[in-house]
């Protein structure tokens, strides 16, 4: 799957991550996106079972009820809502032999859709909930980082027992407004 490039000097939203600039900022990613898998990994038992890139994208909400921002998708048990981050700058960092490297780290897509504008400086929005998986229901965060009004870069890890395992999934996902 190859996912849409446009380069700029500077994202529009550089210097928007506080959460006054994001209160104005959020209802403009209210609408559905289209939902790009890449490669990541999944981490049973001590193995590692790498994902590849799924061929097919799926579609996302995202939409306001009062002053949550919400997301949902249809493998979710109920809505997510998306808060700014209070994290500190967002790496991947490779903790077992075999896990492959990402496709893209957060830096690099920064570097590649906003320019110069550093990670920090962009709005980062993370989301927690439940995910149905392997017949169980699993916690699933999902970091996403708004590169531009029509393109976010996130990290969907997802954690939880399933078939008598303790499994984690990490992958990195691209969301493009639909119609964009």
């Amino acid at each position: 799957m190859l996912v849409n490039i446009s380069r700029s000097d500077s994202s529009p939203l550089c210097g928007m991550s506080s959460p006054t600039a994001w209160q104005e900022l959020r209802e403009r990613f209210v609408g559905d996106w289209r939902v790009a898998h890449l490669s990541g990994y999944v981490l049973a038992g001590g193995m590692v079972i790498p994902m590849q890139p799924s061929p097919e994208t799926e579609t996302m909400s995202i939409w306001l009820l009062g002053e949550d921002l919400l997301l949902d998708h249809p493998e979710m048990t109920e809505p997510m809502a998306v808060t700014l981050a209070d994290e500190g700058r967002w790496v991947i960092e490779i903790d077992h032999p075999k896990i492959p490297e990402p496709v893209l780290t957060p830096d690099d897509a920064v570097l590649a859709w906003a320019g110069d504008c550093d990670q920090e400086d962009l709005p980062r929005l993370v989301g927690r909930g439940d995910v149905s998986m392997a017949g169980a229901v699993m916690d699933m965060t999902l970091r996403m980082l708004p590169v531009d009004m029509d393109t976010i870069y996130a990290i969907l890890e997802i954690e939880g027992a399933a078939q008598g395992q303790y499994v984690i999934a990490r992958r990195v996902v691209w969301l493009n407004r639909v119609g964009e």
